[in-house]
Parts: structure tokens; sequence; C-alpha cells
């Protein structure tokens, strides 16, 4: 075939971005992730499971056994003959509260050391097997006190008094017993508490009469002496009603007084001519002898023009002469009219100035008026407030006296009665019919739980731990670098496999080496054939399968038709040689100290288009070695000849040499190998590469292992159901292994 040579420029690695990772999704565990970890482990769990199983029963059989426990109870009633406490008004409430209250004090008193005490001195308990196993009887009252349980019914007036032993009779006398010894206490000690009381009401209600009987005079001496206005003090506002209806008036008169100023106001504005005239006004104008002259005038001088006119032409100078009389008369008409009429307007502006001028002057002694009796109505207010809260006081008094006097009567009551607190046991306790502890319908399905909880709970904690990398996934999730593929463990495959390393050779039909071809493939689509010409196969540290991923990647190429240079750059641990022992010893180490050439330690193998390069005798000095300018010289020349070279290298955070060799070639594949690599290793073996700016064209994991959960059992079962029976019959290839030919 023919290659295309490649210069240094070719050769150079593409950029490597060294930005921050974009943060995982990585980080938290996935719903697949714990199902696929509680499948893993599924046999952990069931064996967790059946372990807490089995001590719970056994448990509780050993407990039945010797720790039984039989409880017995006795309901109390606590009835409080209290009335409601006086100047309490929301009874309802409150009386529930002291209800409450009242029910835990009881309560409380049940569990008192000193009744306990007197109670393990009666004969009934001293007969009890419990009181007999007792070494120290100083601690029965302890004993006694932590063990009796005293509950309230909820939302009840009762209260439960319960006990347990190991023997069924014991627990009825020893709760029986304690219970009457409180209601004998119970009994003395609120007939004293209720007489004590009864006496200091009393004397409360003496003190609140003689208040009642001093408030009665103050208002009588108020009502004589401050409420001078008649029926104040029967509810009647005889200043408020006087106060309303001026404040009626004054609102009427102030519209009148704006109204006539509005009036005097348009009045000064207006022209003589424009003055509206009422028909008296007009009457008494034509009236005024100056006007009716020479009204009478103008009417006889009108007359003597329609005579002369029947005699004269209208240009007579008669006719004119009369004419000219019109004109001067009609004038002062004018002039007169004219006159009269601003008389007449001057005569209504004064009538409505003085009109305002009144309605004004009565508006102000109005409003005098009503400050007047605003004033005495605020005085009004203030004492009939002052008498209201002498009324509100006493009626309150009155009223908190009346219950007082209820409660004392009822309290009278009480004492004489001698029962202060009606406290009485419902029944008497009896023997149980089943032991409370221990119970097989709670222990089981409580062990059941634990021992699910436990089981998945460690099976969790063990996945969480677990920072190996086990599946593809977890390559691309924390170690953030493409995944090309994945090979299964050697142990899974189906197909015989002599030796891992040449398993794409010799079982071309098995799983192994359709991953290497898959590997292959992906490989080829990561980037530009030119840019991936020179790949380092390495991994974090030994042990990863480096070797075997290097060598049967190489085979893959060279299947494809391509020319391939497998070389050997471990220069601590070289493997190249033991899977190809026709290579010669003559290796890289030879070329890079120029004492030979290519062409003469380069084997061929019996594969096409695969040769081998093995590492030649180990040098004190590997990466000064690596970094000798026969490696650039050494590469022209292999580029030269082939299509991809690969180097199955050291790994990358064991020694340097593997940065050193990275930096020259194209690319990296680093290789994982599953259950066995931490994800902090490759990390930080990433980040060691993306460091040096070196390309890392992705990863490969190897030996991933089937596992109840695990990631190749579905896939290979589908693959070996796909193939053939007489392809995988044949799927050991050729009987003569690669590298056992002639060397080159």
């Amino acid at each position: 075939m023919t290659t295309v040579p490649v210069t240094m420029q070719d050769r150079v690695p593409m950029p490597v971005p060294m930005g921050p990772r974009p943060g995982a999704p990585a980080g938290g565990m996935t719903v697949n992730d714990l199902i696929r970890a509680m499948k893993q482990r599924i046999f952990l769990i069931i064996f967790i499971f059946l372990l807490i199983t089995g001590a719970s029963v056994a448990l509780t059989y050993y407990l039945q056994e010797h720790y039984p426990l039989y409880p017995s109870q006795a309901a109390v009633l606590v009835e409080s003959p209290l009335p409601r406490q006086p100047m309490q008004f929301e009874a309802r409430i409150l009386q529930a509260e002291l209800v409450n209250r009242f029910i835990a004090d009881q309560m409380f008193l049940v569990l008192d050391e000193g009744l306990l005490r007197d109670a393990l001195k009666d004969a009934d308990i001293q007969s009890t097997r419990w009181y007999a196993t007792e070494e120290d009887k100083n601690l029965l009252v302890e004993t006694l006190r932590n063990k009796l349980e005293v509950r309230q019914a909820q939302g009840s007036s009762f209260f439960v008094v319960r006990f347990a032993t190991k023997v069924r009779d014991d627990a009825p006398k020893i709760v029986n017993t304690v219970i009457r010894y409180y209601l004998n206490k119970v009994q003395a000690m609120s007939l004293e508490q209720f007489s004590t009381e009864l006496g200091g009401y009393r004397r409360r209600q003496e003190e609140m009469q003689r208040t009642i009987q001093q408030i009665r005079d103050q208002k009588e001496t108020f009502i004589s002496s401050q409420l001078g206005v008649p029926g104040l003090a029967a509810g009647l506002n005889v200043v408020g009603e006087m106060w309303r209806a001026l404040a009626v008036q004054q609102a009427e008169l102030e519209i009148t007084q704006l109204q006539l100023r509005a009036q005097w106001e348009n009045l000064r504005g207006l022209a003589p001519s424009e003055v509206t005239l009422s028909p008296q006004m007009m009457m008494m104008i034509d009236q005024d002898p100056v006007v009716a002259g020479l009204k009478n005038t103008l009417l006889a001088l009108r007359q003597q023009r329609m005579v002369l006119l029947q005699r004269v032409g209208p240009n007579h100078q008669d006719i004119q002469s009369v004419d000219a009389q019109l004109a001067s008369h009609q004038k002062m008409l004018d002039e007169v009219m004219q006159q009269k009429l601003e008389e007449a307007r001057q005569y209504q502006v004064a009538a409505a100035e003085t009109a305002w001028y009144n309605a004004l002057q009565a508006q102000n002694q109005l409003q005098e008026r009503v400050e007047a009796a605003k004033a005495e109505q605020r005085d009004a207010d203030r004492k009939l407030a002052q008498y209201q809260t002498m009324q509100e006081e006493q009626a309150q008094l009155e009223q908190q006296y009346n219950q007082i006097t209820d409660y004392i009567n009822q309290l009278d009551i009480v004492v004489r009665d001698r029962q202060t607190v009606r406290v009485r046991q419902i029944s008497p306790a009896v023997p149980a019919l089943q032991r409370s502890f221990p119970r097989w319908e709670w222990n089981i399905p409580a062990g059941v739980l634990l021992g699910l909880v436990l089981g998945i709970g460690l099976a969790l904690l063990l996945e969480m731990i677990d920072t190996s990398i086990k599946t593809p996934r977890d390559v691309s999730r924390h170690v953030h670098v493409p995944i090309l593929g994945t090979v299964p463990d050697l142990d899974d495959e189906e197909v015989p496999i002599e030796k891992m390393e040449l398993a794409t050779w010799t079982a071309p039909r098995s799983l192994i080496a359709e991953a290497f071809r898959t590997v292959r493939t992906n490989l080829q689509l990561s980037s530009p054939a030119e840019r991936q010409r020179t790949i380092l196969v390495t991994s974090a540290k030994p042990e990863e399968g480096k070797t075997a991923v290097a060598v049967n990647l190489a085979i893959a190429i060279a299947q494809s038709n391509r020319r391939v240079l497998l070389v050997d750059a471990n220069f601590h641990r070289p493997a190249i040689k033991g899977v190809f022992p026709k290579a010669r010893v003559e290796g890289l180490s030879n070329l890079l100290v120029g004492q030979a050439v290519l062409d003469d330690v380069v084997s061929s193998s019996d594969l096409p288009n695969l040769d081998v390069l093995s590492s030649g005798p180990i040098p004190p000095n590997p990466a000064e070695l690596l970094a000798s300018p026969y490696l650039s010289k050494m590469l022209t020349q292999a580029m030269d000849r082939y299509d991809q070279i690969i180097f199955d290298g050291p790994p990358a955070l064991l020694v340097s040499d593997a940065l050193v060799l990275a930096g020259s070639l194209d690319g990296v594949l680093l290789v994982c190998r599953a259950k066995m690599t931490s994800r902090g290793v490759v990390m930080r073996a990433r980040e060691q590469l993306e460091r040096a700016k070196i390309r890392i064209f992705g990863a490969v994991l190897n030996a991933a292992q089937i596992a109840r959960g695990g990631y190749f059992r579905e896939q290979i079962r589908t693959y070996y159901d796909y193939q053939p029976a007489e392809s995988l019959l044949q799927a050991q290839g050729p009987a003569a292994l690669p590298g056992k030919g002639t060397e080159s």
C-alpha cells in the first residue's frame, strides 16, 4: 500500500484543553447504580438478611424462655369537684387546661418516692416473687419507680397505672397496692388544701364587699356635684341635641352667605346695560319726570313731523329741523336712561352687599354659639365617661363578688362532706392473658426489616467506599476521558484463548477480539488519521494489561490492511519479546544510542502488515535515552514505512519515561483494569498527562468481569447467541502463533 511521509510538524500533538472539567453528574449514585450494586452483592445481602432474621428469632426465643414480662394495669378516674375559678372568663379553654394539669399532678403523685416506699412495706407486695428475688431491698423503690408506667388516657379524665413482671400473678398485686396507697394519700392532702383555700376566699369576699360600697358612695357624690346637665346620668344628652341643631343652622347660613356674596360680586362686575331690572324698577324709571318729559317731547316732535310730511317733502328745512330736534332729544333721553340704569345698578350692588354683610354677621354669631355648645358637650362627655367607668367597675366587682360567693358555697359543701377530690379506681388489676415481651409479631418483622436494611446498607456502603473503576460509565463519569472500548475478562470468555495478548489473532470470533476491533474503530473515528500515527499505550500503574491492549490493538489495525509497527518502549519491564519470541534481541535502545538503524532491529511477524520492535538491552537511564534526538529520527524513518506505530510504554505514574515519550508522539491511550484501578489513580494519571499538554485519545477498560449486575453478562450472552456455531469451532485461528516466524 502507499504510505504518506509525515513531517515532524504534522506529528505535533493536538493541544489539550486545560480548563476545569465539568462537574460530574458524576458525584452521586443514580438509581441504576444502586440497582447494579445490589445485584452485584446479592449474596451478601441475603447472608446479612438471613443472619439478622435468624438472630431475631433466636433472641426472641431466648427472651421468651428466660425474661418474659406479663403486664397488669388498672384505670383511675379523676373527678375534681372544683367549680370554675372566679375571674376566668374563658372558662371552657382554661377549665380543660386545669383538668389536664390536675390529672398530671395526680400521675406524678403516684410515683412519689414516699408513697412507693410505704407501699413496699405492704404484705401483698412483700409476698410476691418480684420482691423476693431482689437481693438489695434498698433498690426496690428506684426499680419500682422506673418500671411503673403511669400515663393519661388521651382525651379523658382517666390515667392508667401499669406494671410488668416475670411472674403472671405478681403485677396485679403490685398495681392494686400502689393505687390503694395513692388514694389514701390524695384524700388526706386534698382535704387540708381545700380548707386553707376556703379561708382565703372568704377574706377576699369581705374585701371586695367593702370596695363595692366605696364605689357606690363615689357615684352618688359625683352625680350631685359634677353632672349639672339634666338627664345626663339617665342617658339623655340635651347639650348634644342642641349642638347638632346649631350645626345644621350653621351649615344652612353658610350656604346663604356664600350665595349672597357671589350675587354681590357678580353685580359689581356688570355694565349698566347688562343689569337686569325688575318690572317695578322699570316702572319707577319710566315715571321719572325728566324721562317722562323727554319721552313726551319726542312724541310731540314725531307727531309734528308726520303733519309736516303731509304738506312738504322729507328734505324740506322744516322736516330737517324737526329731525334735528328728534335726534337731540333722543340723545338726551339715552343719556338720562343710562344715568338711571347706573343708579339702579348701584342700588342693587349696595343692597346685595348689605344682605351679604348681614348674613356674615349672623354666621359669626352662630359660630360662637356652636363653639360654646361644643365645649359644653366635651365637658359633658368627660363627666359621662367618668360616671360610666364607675358603673363598669362596680358591675365587674359585683360579678366577681357573685362568682366568689358561689365558689365559697361549693367549697363549703365539699369541706363539710369531706369529699375534696373524687378519685377512684375503676376496676382492680388482673393477671395478664398473654405476655407483653417478647412479642413474635413485632420482633420477627423488625428482624426481617433490619436484615434487609443492614444488608442493602452494607452493600451500598461497600459500593461507595469501593473507588475502583468497574464499568465504562465509571471511566467517563469520574475520569472524564472518552471510553474507546471495553475488553471482557479472559476468565469470562467462552472461546478458549491460549494467550490474552494474541486473542485478536488466535480467536478472531471471540468477544475479546471483537472488543479490540471496537477499540480500533473508535480510535480511528476519534481524530484524523494523520493525527494518530504514533500512539503510546500506557496505564496509571503496572499490571493493568497495557501490553495486551497494545499487542491486540496493533493486530487489529494490521488486520484492517494498515502497516503497523509495534514498539516495546517499556525499559523497566519489557514484554513484547515474550509475546513474539522470534523478535530480535536488539531493539529500541540500540536505535536510541545510535548503534543501529531501523531496518537492522525490526522483526517481521506471521501477521501480514505487522512488524515488531523489541525494547533491546535495558539501559540504565531510560528517560534520558527517550529524550535523545535519535527518537525523532527513528519516528521519521518508521512513518515513512508504516501507517501506524504503537508504543507499549511504562506506567505513567510510576516512572517519567511515559511522559517523556508521549511528548514526542501524537497521543496516549490510557488502559484501566476493572476492579483493580482506583478512580483517584487514573485521575492523577490523566491530570499529569494534561499538565504535560499530552493528548489523550481515550481510555480502554480492560478485564471487565461478569458479575451479578455486571456490565458484560448480557452482552456476552447476546454476542455468542448471534454467532453461528461453526464459526465458534474455527475461532482458534491458525495453528502457528505470530512471532514464531523468521527474523528480518
